[in-house]
């Protein structure tokens, strides 16, 4: 099922006409440091109730007070502390600024648009079309972009109820999850510096036996072209999970598939095996053996 939410909410919102634009930041054509990535874990208290949510857009570093430019033209929509940027059905947002921009301005790419709020150390950059939000490192929107280092997977597991199940004696309905990262490929100034990020895209598979085998990859994961709804987020990522902080990293725990059914396989040896991936296509893999024992006394 999340399968298929996933890839209708892709196929509605992948970008139509929007063009390569430039960093928000001087100098415009040069890689900046980025803290949060698009669909990262966000989950904040208001009042008591605790909400969770993906992070709709990307965290650029910056000193507070450094200046922040349009990187399209269009008019100004202005609130307290952030400004949108309208052509037809294209947004560019910039969040956490003091405006220097008035509602109703027209602005070119380029146009000062405010200053980086003091207190927050960097400008919360989104890009929607539609009304739906996608991913400003997207290949052909944010540019410059370069990555050319890979995710890395921790750890995967099975489980039951939160807790672990021995990979050697898999029985009934379990859970199965990955505990995987990317890092910026320009690291933040501290003290983000230790800061991780999602991969983009995570797939998974299950082979018979201890070598050899095909089986169809299954997406899991897919963050590379626009936002997931905030229904979903108990759907992706697993217990565990914890967002980015000053001084200490994130901690990304995604759910392969809830409630797989082990018995829909026959008892014996097989490997779990995953693949992450970033927007540039840079990938980790890793397997997990274990032994369905569903016969077992």
């Amino acid at each position: 099922m999340l399968r298929g939410l996933v890839a209708l909410v892709v196929a509605l919102a992948l970008p139509s006409s929007a063009a390569a634009y430039p960093w928000p930041l001087r100098p415009f054509n040069k890689p900046h440091a980025i803290r949060g990535y698009f669909n990262d874990p966000r989950r904040d208290f208001v009042g008591d109730e605790l909400q969770s949510a993906f992070h709709f857009g990307i965290d650029i570093s910056a000193r507070d007070r450094t200046p922040v430019y349009a990187v399209a033209p269009g008019t100004v929509s202005r609130y307290v502390s952030h400004v949108t940027v309208t052509s037809d059905d294209h947004d560019f947002g910039y969040w956490h600024i003091v405006p220097t921009v008035d509602a109703g301005q027209h602005v070119e790419e380029g146009t000062l648009l405010g200053t980086v709020e003091p207190g927050w150390g960097h400008v919360h950059f989104a890009e929607s079309e539609n009304g739906v939000y996608l991913n400003p490192l997207r290949p052909g929107a944010l540019d410059p972009y370069y990555d050319t280092t890979s995710p890395a997977i921790a750890s995967i597991g099975i489980s039951y109820a939160g807790k672990a199940v021995d990979p050697t004696k898999v029985r009934g309905t379990v859970d199965l999850t990955v505990d995987a990262f990317d890092t910026p490929p320009v690291a933040p100034p501290s003290p983000w510096q230790y800061t991780r990020v999602t991969p983009a895209l995570i797939r998974w598979r299950i082979l018979r036996g201890i070598a050899g085998g095909q089986a169809r990859w299954k997406t899991a994961v897919d963050f590379r072209f626009s936002l997931l709804p905030s229904t979903l987020f108990n759907l992706v990522y697993a217990p565990g999970t914890l967002q980015n902080r000053a001084g200490r990293p994130g901690n990304y725990n995604f759910f392969l598939k809830q409630a797989w059914k082990s018995t829909t396989l026959p008892d014996g040896p097989y490997r779990l095996q995953v693949a992450a991936f970033d927007t540039r296509g840079n990938s980790a893999h890793s397997t997990l053996g274990f032994t369905i024992a569903n016969g077992a006394p």
